[in-house]
């Protein structure tokens, strides 16, 4: 707490200027968060999901919000949270983690390792809207780890927020409760955000207890009407216990049951972010950003009698510039936007080998990414406008061993690319013809080309690029909105797990292709429909594993909500899941049957009065027997990750 007094006081000092704001000098809206796109890619299968969409759906975890949208699965390891969890677009099973991308305002908090992004740190309260942005464009708008495509995160922004102090409490299934305190305050000419949370449940399996706890404070400072700088700090602390994954058959007796009672770990995640972004002339604007991150996790594992302990700490600058020209030198009609992302990260690892030999290994890693993308509206054919995009991607990393003298076990350096071409054809007001080219790529992460363990075997991978095309038809007369969009993605030097030779490898070539439907109407003036289904076929082209499809990746999925206004304060909605069949994980040789398909049912009621509303919900209504990531383990047999049966929660927010 100390340490956070000292950081507001040094927050006014650094922001602090004479000028205010006063009500007959309102600044122009300007965004200080960099996300390079402005609401939809052209030529691109955009999704926004919006701040209503948001609130209707508070009581889900954020992974399983972003699996009610078309091309992508969200699955996670245990049942209720995001901890453990991966999010999947087009194709992308197993590899998620390391294809899509995940952004907090145009801010990467995927690492240079493979485990994923940890959505269990964002606070769905704090979350305005949500860009999905599918296939390899993504890697031209942000950089490495794209290729399937990218989710950014944007939260609130405090010139919008007006004066409020807000509590949020509600209590689930499985004695899982959530505290939420937040407050907003504006001055003259600065405001103050902060949040503090706190969640904990004992979980649906034995051992599956999580705990979180986390604190985010925000200082804007408006410095005239066409500038502001900002500091922002966030600290994440959660314990959780790891039960792990149980035999098939166990799933069908007991499927609450953990195979590892006393595995855990924890995880504390400290940034610090500073800013500034100035509105030129022309609406032409200049933001940078530096971010500064440390993570340290701790695990303790007992596999065979032996007690695996492992220390991590791993510590990330991110430094962001942009510019964006709305009437660029190019001529009328054109916006440019330029920019670069640097990046350096260290990761350290402090563990025991079977033998319980200490090991210590370090990582550094350093990548620099420069960007540009323009967008050109054609000045002879009505309605056509084009966006091209160029990104250079410079990647260097190397690996110390500190079991004896300093030594070094690798050294890379790559150069790498990506570029985009899109366009959209107006027809009319309501109908649009959208499509792409584009390639992407990826370098492998750490713990792909390097064992960071006591061995610290090296895998000599090639860098993986893809290229893509895809093409959409949309059509939006208000009332009613349908979209149909067709994809293809050829992707060079995939990287996949081997089971047979326990290493990583280049799977080369590999296919995801398929086409997403989407359609919405508004019944009446109270009942509306949306709805939208993805068929997806992936698969290795060429190989020893020819035609072999890709692990945890579903034929089809279908995702369909009915939402009934009753009045003007209270909403009820009724949400249906169906997930497909899918190929179990380290299982090259088929040994294993698909894992059986699911369908869900959740319903829940909003009711506002006052100052108060009240959300009521009840999640896999018709109490689904499900489990996710069936892989093929020792023996020949299945394992699985059993997810909960039916939940109902109520959540009571006030708002002064």
């Amino acid at each position: 707490m100390r340490f956070i007094l000292i950081l507001t006081l040094l927050s006014f000092n650094f922001l602090y200027v004479k000028t205010t704001l006063s009500e007959d000098n309102i600044p122009v809206r300007i965004t200080i968060y960099p996300t390079i796109i402005d609401k939809n890619v052209v030529g691109s299968s955009t999704t926004i999901i919006n701040s209503k969409i948001i609130r209707e759906n508070s009581h889900l975890p954020l992974g399983q919000l972003l699996g009610k949208f078309s091309g992508i699965n969200f699955e996670n390891l245990y049942s209720g949270v995001d901890v453990k969890s991966s999010v999947r677009i087009r194709g992308f099973g197993e590899q998620a983690t390391r294809n899509v991308l995940i952004l907090i305002n145009g801010t990467r908090i995927s690492d240079m390792t493979i485990a994923g992004a940890n959505l269990s740190r964002i606070l769905t309260e704090d979350v305005q809207e949500i860009e999905i942005i599918k296939g390899g464009v993504a890697s031209v708008l942000f950089g490495d780890g794209a290729s399937a495509g990218a989710i950014n995160i944007i939260t609130k922004d405090p010139l919008y927020l007006k004066d409020k102090f807000q509590i949020k409490n509600s209590l689930k299934s499985f004695n899982t409760k959530k505290q939420v305190i937040s407050s907003t305050q504006k001055f003259d000419d600065f405001v103050i955000d902060y949040s503090i949370n706190n969640f904990e449940t004992d979980g649906y399996r034995d051992n599956s207890d999580y705990d979180q706890s986390s604190f985010g404070f925000n200082l804007t400072k408006f410095n005239d009407d066409s500038s502001r700088s900002f500091i922002e700090f966030k600290h994440n602390d959660e314990q959780t216990r790891l039960p792990g994954s149980i035999l098939l058959t166990d799933f069908y007796t007991n499927p609450k049951y953990s195979r590892f009672p006393e595995d855990f770990a924890t995880e504390k995640i400290t940034s610090l972010k500073i800013g500034k972004e100035i509105k030129l002339e022309n609406d032409s604007k200049f933001s940078t950003i530096l971010r500064l991150e440390n993570k340290d996790q701790y695990s303790s594992m007992l596999s065979w009698g032996i007690r695996y302990k492992s220390k991590t700490a791993l510590n990330t600058a991110h430094l962001n510039s942009q510019y964006i020209n709305n009437e660029s030198s190019f001529g009328t009609g054109v916006t440019s936007k330029f920019g670069i992302d640097i990046y350096n990260s260290t990761y350290k690892v402090d563990a025991n080998n079977w033998q319980y030999t200490q090991y210590i290994n370090k990582a550094e890693q350093r990548i620099i990414e420069p960007s540009i993308i323009l967008n050109i509206k054609d000045k002879k054919i009505k309605g056509l406008n084009y966006e091209v995009g160029a990104r250079s991607h410079h990647y260097d990393i190397e690996v110390f061993n500190y079991l004896e003298p300093k030594v070094m076990v690798l050294s890379n350096k790559e150069d790498n690319y990506a570029w985009s071409f899109g366009a959209d054809y107006n027809i009319e007001k309501e109908k649009k013809i959208f499509g792409h080219v584009a390639r992407s790529y990826r370098s492998p992460r750490l713990d792909e080309i390097v064992t960071v363990g006591p061995s610290t075997n090296v895998n000599p991978l090639k860098h993986q690029f893809s290229h893509e095309i895809e093409l959409g038809y949309e059509q939006n007369s208000g009332d009613q909105r349908y979209k149909i969009s067709a994809f293809k993605t050829l992707i060079k030097n995939q990287i996949f797990y081997n089971p047979t030779s326990f290493a990583n490898e280049n799977y080369d070539p590999s296919v995801h292709k398929g086409l997403e439907f989407e359609f919405d109407k508004k019944i009446s003036e109270k009942l509306d429909f949306n709805s939208n289904s993805t068929f997806i076929n992936s698969y290795v082209t060429k190989g020893d594993f020819k035609g072999n499809e890709t692990p945890y990746v579903p034929k089809w999925t279908a995702n369909a909500t009915l939402g009934y206004e009753i009045d003007k304060n209270s909403r009820f909605n009724y949400s249906y899941k169906y997930f497909g069949k899918t190929r179990a994980g380290n299982d090259d040789n088929y040994l294993l049957p698909k894992s059986k398909s699911y369908q869900i049912s959740d319903m829940n009621y909003s009711y506002k009065f006052k100052n108060f509303t009240l959300n009521s919900f009840v999640n896999n209504v018709l109490n689904e027997k499900y489990y996710t990531n069936l892989i093929l383990g020792t023996g020949n047999v299945g394992y699985v990750y059993p997810q909960a049966g039916r939940t109902i929660g109520l959540e009571i927010e006030a708002e002064f």
